[in-house]
This record gives structure tokens, sequence and C-alpha cells, in this order.
């Protein structure tokens, strides 16, 4: 993986991945290598299985295999006659032979000029590596190769061609294929990523400051960089972090203690003047403060004043006062000096805004009304500085331009609520370093990125600063009931999800600014209620709120609301499926309403007594649902999660319905035994019906599949398996699941008699790695039987159309 840089002065080499490729690479397709040498590879997404002429091999040996297919085989492919084996492997000191890309850049060059820029070889490598990613993933999700360098190398490659594939489709003009990210960081798949973020904890990482990456990276390369840096804020204390929150950026009151500029070691406070304060806010305006020669703070009016500095820092690091508007002499004196560096018409004094000291501490009203202009000194400063802490520590002229924004990413301020609003709000953010402030946003746009492909490290270092330039410089704008509602919340939650704050109703108060709102809503009711406030402020928001995985608000007719725009919840999770969280102008949204979530959305009502069969048999949610539709269509139907705290409480009366994210529909597939459409759902009961509204009770999400050709077979052979029976629910309840399968045994062994019905069972059992036998099948057949007995008409659903209302709290 040594294409990859490292950064400057790491303490770390680079992982080295064993070479152990031992297959010959000749002339013939990528997809069909595994069968020129004897291999099989057998997926499905439980399970993959590596045979050598029909028989199973050792861990070593499918490691052997998997890089000969997946890495080697895929070079030849795309490199072609470039590609020579030794320039990619390196024998150490100790003999061992290990991989080695320094010599990839150069062959990616030439490959470049080589395939004459045709579109058709692009296209085709497009695709190759697209389904490389994909038996990729699922062997990493699927199979333990022992090795964990193995794959990681593998999706490193991958990811690297794909940058250069992207890049000439850029050059070319041509339209830009959709990159696909090898860590999906799903709950229920293992992460290709994590053997990376293992290493970054033995190295000191914070474990909030890994959740963060985690969260917000999806390229393996990308991790694989920042975990060569130094542990940012290693000299502090971790032991008490959590992936939930670093202690060692929390302020606490009670023990809060005012920083000194380094070398100082005792020196007087600074207060500004709180009367001239108070009557600059009382005039609509904004104090700025300047430190004179004699170390003296004046107060002066914005409006007298043409240019000056807004200071952004973090209150953990000591700059704040709880108790006061004042500062250590020396930490002012230092602050002065820096904003005299800054760019800007050079003047006797400089001024300049910091919060400790233009924000009065009390009493409660003047510090309710510079809050209420807190957008003023960002949006009007000329420059805004940064002061973190880690930054100071270094030399921004060591630094790379792709560590320049990596250290960026890592700092304090990036980590901080309040701080967003701060940087996003300005129009020239600057970062102070050890020996000057960067303008980042500059140093991204003068990137020389004209080398086709884009050098490796600019190809990081560039998505490093995209990903800050959603951070940081994306301006939301003034959206809260217009048809950009989505785009906005979206970016937002993108924008907060790693953040954290030490006062939790301090949120709503960044919100309304990042959003352009009126701030005096949330800051003339307690703050409790500023959240409420923030979301009743909408008319409409996207549908897909409905499956949001985010906590929710506590409160009647927001229930649907997200309780927090923080938390490390991907965009999925918490604004809930894509194609309903980004609708179009013409697509109507739900309507915000005092009883609650307003929309259309397609659903299935289930049968008025399941509640009540589910019990009698001591069914639990825990299990799957299968269930029919009026057509004789059958779906699977899985719950999840609670759809809040406290819902999960449903009653036997209760009229059941799950509300689907979109209509599921059937497409034809080759794969007989996997699900044609899948829908996430939330399960709600119905309250009421008024004005053709069917207002309802939200329970728990859930995942409703349409089942593939051969679960149709199946289920429908189950279900006349117990019609032909037609025991009578008496007598089902009143015997054993045993005793019942006896009872259904000759109608059963009836069906198995049908060559088609045989077939059928046997790929069933195929497709679920189970053993394929007359008997194994047979009590297969007789489980799904007293199942579909049991559960009787109560397995059927009524299909309901896509404009049916609902009012959902």
């Amino acid at each position: 993986m040594n294409h990859l840089p490292l950064p400057h002065e790491s303490p770390y080499h680079h992982i080295q991945v064993p070479y152990l490729d031992n297959i010959s690479h000749n002339k013939g397709s990528w997809y069909t290598y595994p069968q020129r040498h004897g291999w099989q590879v057998n997926q499905n997404k439980n399970k993959t299985v590596l045979l050598w002429n029909g028989e199973k091999r050792s861990t070593t040996e499918n490691e052997a295999f998997v890089q000969s297919w997946l890495y080697f085989e895929l070079l030849r492919v795309v490199l072609g006659d470039l590609l020579d084996v030794d320039q990619f492997t390196r024998k150490e000191a100790e003999g061992t032979i290990v991989i080695s890309t320094e010599n990839l850049e150069t062959l990616l060059g030439k490959w470049s000029v080589d395939c004459g820029y045709e579109k058709k070889e692009l296209d085709e490598s497009y695709k190759l590596l697209i389904e490389h990613r994909t038996i990729g993933l699922v062997m990493s999700m699927t199979m333990d190769l022992g090795d964990s360098s193995i794959m990681l190398s593998i999706a490193a490659l991958n990811e690297r061609l794909m940058a250069a594939v992207m890049d000439l489709h850029v050059h070319l003009g041509l339209e830009t294929p959709v990159d696909q990210a090898w860590r999906l960081r799903q709950k229920e798949f293992p992460d290709v990523g994590q053997p990376i973020l293992d290493l970054m904890q033995t190295r000191g990482w914070c474990p909030y400051d890994l959740r963060r990456l985690d969260t917000e990276i999806e390229d393996v390369s990308i991790l694989y960089y920042y975990s060569n840096l130094k542990a940012p804020r290693s000299s502090k204390d971790h032991s008490g972090c959590s992936k939930a929150r670093c202690v060692t950026m929390l302020t606490n009151p009670a023990t809060y203690k005012l920083s000194h500029r380094s070398g100082c070691y005792g020196c007087p406070l600074l207060s500004a003047n709180l009367t001239h304060i108070e009557r600059i806010l009382r005039n609509d305006s904004i104090p700025l403060i300047s430190l004179k020669k004699d170390t003296k703070i004046t107060v002066h009016d914005l409006n007298n004043i043409t240019e000056f500095v807004a200071i952004s820092h973090v209150w953990a690091e000591g700059a704040g006062n709880v108790d006061g508007n004042a500062l250590q002499t020396c930490l002012l004196e230092d602050v002065s000096e820096l904003v005299k560096k800054l760019p800007g018409d050079k003047q006797d004094q400089t001024y300049f805004w910091i919060d400790t000291l233009c924000v009065p501490v009390r009493p409660p009203e003047m510090q309710t009304l510079a809050l209420n202009k807190m957008r003023v000194p960002y949006e009007r400063a000329k420059h805004v500085l940064v002061l973190d802490s880690h930054l100071r520590s270094l030399n921004s002229k060591n630094l790379s331009t792709t560590e320049l924004f990596a250290q960026v990413s890592c700092s304090s301020w990036m980590r901080r609520l309040w701080t967003l609003q701060e940087g996003r709000l300005a129009e020239n953010v600057w970062f102070q370093f050890a020996n000057e402030a960067v303008n980042v946003k500059t140093v991204f746009t003068n990137l020389n990125r004209r080398r086709v492909p884009t050098r490796v490290d600019r190809w990081l270092g560039t998505s490093m600063a995209l990903d800050l330039c959603f951070q940081i410089w994306y301006r939301v704008g003034k959206v809260p009931n217009t048809s950009l509602v989505a785009a906005s919340l979206s970016l937002t939650s993108h924008s907060l999800r790693t953040r954290s704050v030490s006062v939790p109703t301090d949120e709503a108060l960044c919100l309304v600014n990042i959003m352009d709102m009126d701030l005096t809503r949330v800051t003339t009711v307690a703050p409790t209620k500023r959240m409420e406030v923030f979301w009743r402020t909408f008319e409409k928001v996207p549908k897909s709120f409905l499956f949001s995985k985010a906590s929710k608000m506590p409160v009647e007719g927001i229930h649907w609301a997200p309780s927090s725009f923080m938390g490390f919840l991907s965009e999925k999770e918490w604004l809930g499926p894509q194609d309903l969280s980004s609708p179009r102008e013409d697509d109507p949204h739900a309507i915000v309403t005092s009883a609650g979530l307003q929309l259309a959305l397609p659903a299935f009502i289930f049968h008025q007594d399941l509640v009540g069969r589910m019990k009698q048999f001591d069914f639990t949610w825990n299990f799957p649902l299968t269930v029919q539709d009026t057509d004789g269509i059958w779906y699977s139907m899985r719950v999840d999660e609670p759809w809040r705290q406290g819902s999960d409480n449903i009653s036997g009366s209760q009229q059941l319905v799950v509300i689907l994210a979109h209509e599921l529909k059937s497409y034809e597939s080759s794969e007989k035994f996997s699900f044609q459409d899948f829908a996430v759902g939330v399960l709600v009961s119905i309250d009421k019906t008024e004005d053709d509204i069917m207002h309802v009770t939200a329970h728990y999400h859930v995942a409703v599949e349409l089942l593939g050709e051969g679960f149709q077979e199946y289920f429908s052979t189950a279900n006349l398996c117990a019609q032909t029976v037609g025991l009578e629910q008496s007598i089902l309840s009143s015997e054993s699941h045993v005793a019942s399968k006896e009872r259904h045994t000759k109608a059963a062994r009836q069906s198995l008699e049908d060559t088609n019905t045989m077939d059928m069972m046997i790929g069933q059992a195929r497709h679920m790695s189970e053993p394929n036998d007359y008997e194994h099948l047979l009590s297969d057949l007789l489980d799904a039987t007293v199942v579909a007995a049991r559960f009787g008409d109560c397995s059927q659903v009524q299909k309901v159309a896509g404009n049916q209302q609902w009012c959902v709290d």
C-alpha cells in the first residue's frame, strides 16, 4: 500500500502485505479467471465458499487465490502489457516477499496514455471495477481470510484505479460515473476498514475521534492516511473518553480554568467595559475590541469601524470565561498580535470580536440580546481567525496540502458545534498554525489538478478538502419552507453529526443561525423548548423523516422529528431513504401539522386478528413475518427497532398497518431465491379516520421484502398443504408443533412427489446452505406448513395505494 503517501514525520511505516500469488496470469477475461484455474466461488449474502476442483482448501491457499484474482489479475486486465509482477513485489531483509506499489503511479500515467483515452475502454474498466468491488465486499463480509491486510490492499488498489478512471472521464468531458465506497458501515456487515480503526486505537487515538472518522470517511485509502498521523491531542488523558464523547472537550463551569499563553506563568485578567458593551448592543450594533500598547481594552462600535476580525475558538481550550467578560493579559496580547498579521488595511489599532469579551455573561437579558446578533460578527468580519491548540502546535511549511487538510479535519475546532456556524457564516476563514495563518479554502482552490490521472496525494487531499467544503463553507440560507428544505436539512445533518456541544440546549441556537432563521423565536423560550420551536417553524419536511432512525422528540405532534442533528448516524439513518429525502418540486413533501406528520405513501393493512393470533401461538416480533396480499404475492416482513422510545407497546385489539417508503414491484431475476424488491417501512396502529386521513401511532421500524420466484413457490406450497389438511384453530392451538407436523406429513409428502416442487425445495436448501436430502426437505416444508396453518387468513394483507393520506405521531 506504499503508493499512498505518509504524513510528514509519521512515526509509522506502511502496512506490509505478504506476496502470496502463485497462479499464472495469462490472457483471458477477469471474470473467468477462477474457472480457468480450477476454482469455484460460491457466494450468497450469508456465506462465501471457495473450492478448488470441488474441494475446500486451507485459509492460506484461499488467501493466495483471492490475492491472485482480486489483486494481480485486476492489475493485469487494467494495465495490460504494462504489468510486470516483479515491479509489485519487494524482498525484505529477513527474506519475506511483500507487495510494493511504489511503481503504481508511474504505470497509471503510462496507462492513461496507452489507452488513448478511449471511452469504450474506460467504460469497460469502470464496469470491471464495480464488479470487482462487489465480489470483494461480499468476500470480506462472508468469509475469514485470516490476514486482514490482503483485503485492505485489494480495496486500496480498487479505489486508486477507480479514481484514475474517473479522472479520465472528467478530462475527456464525459459523464462522470458514480463512485462506490468500500466502507458500507452497516451494522449487519463487517467493515473492511475495521482493521485500520483497530490499529489507530492501539496508536493512542481518542475513541471519540475514531468514531468521528469512522462515520465521515468512506474510502479505505483516506482512513489509512489518517492512521499514519500522530494521534491529535495525544498528550491529553483520554482514558475517560468513549465513542459518544471526549471528556477533554467538555466544559464544566465549576472546574473551568482560563488558559495562559505558552511561556506565561502568571498575568492579570483584563476586563472589557461592560457598560460600553451594553450600550452598543442596545443601539442594535455589535461591540468590537482593540488592545492598546499599554494593554488596556477599548470597546468600539461596529458602526464606526470598516474592518475587523472575528475570533473563533474552542472554549474547552481555555479562552472562554464562565464568570465574566475577561481574559488573561497574555492571551489577549497573543490574539491582538495574530490579528495584526492577517491581510488587510494596517492601522495602529486592530479591531477584533471575541465572544468571551463581547457577549455579556450577565444580566441574562443582555446575553440574549447579544446572542440574537451572533450571525453579525462572523458575516461582516473581513476575516475569521480560528485558534486551535492542535493546529498551533504544527508548522504549516512542513505539511503537504493533503496533510494540511487532514490536520484541520482532526482539529478540536472541527468537533465543536458552535464553531460550525462561525466558519460557515464567514467570508474568509484562516486557521492559525505555529508559523502562520492559512486560508485553507484558498489552498484548495489553487490546487493544480491538471495532471491526468490526478497524483495520488492530490486525489486524497481533494477528497478531504471537499468534505471540509461541506463542513465549513457550504451556506444553507433561508430554506425552511421552500423546495430546498430537503437539501438544507441533509447538509446540516452531515455537518453536525460528528460535532458535540457542552450544553445540549445550545444546539437549536446554532441551527437557527446556520439556516438564517429568526433567532428570537428560540431565545425567548425556555432552553428545553428551543428544539420544539425550531421544528415547528417548518411547514413541510421530506417524507423520509417518517423512516428516520434518529432519537425522536418527546413532544406530541412532532414525535417524527429527530431530537438532535448530532450523533454518529449516517445520512440514510438520520434522514431516511434517499428517494424520499430529496423530493423534487413537483413531488409533495410531508406536511408538519399539530397532530403529526401528514403524508401520502403506500401501505399494507394487516388482518384485524393478527396480533391475537401471534399471542395465541407465542409468536413475537423477533421473528420474520411472512404475509400474502390479495393477488397471492408473498412478502417477508422483519421488525427492527422501536420507532421511538416507548412506542413498542402493541395491544391485541389494535388494527396494524405497515406504511412503506415505496410500492414494491416485481422484477425478472435469474436468482430465484432472493427478493425482487425491498422497502423500509413503519409499523403503525390506526387511531381514527378523519376527512379521509388515517391518524396512526407509530410503533416499530420494519423491513419488507417482495420475495423472489423460488420463495413464492415455497410459501404457496406450504400454504396449499395447510389448506389441504384444513385443521381447525382449536386443534392447532391445543397441540405441539411436532404433533402438527405429523398431521401434515401426508400432504407434504404428496407435494414433494411433484418434480417441480422437489426441484424448488432443493434450490431453496442450496441457497440457504442447508442439507438437501429428502428428510431435511420434508421437515423444512412441514415447518413452513404448520406456520401457514396456524396463521391461516391472518397472514393476509390488503394493499393500500400510494395516494392514501396518513397523519403519523
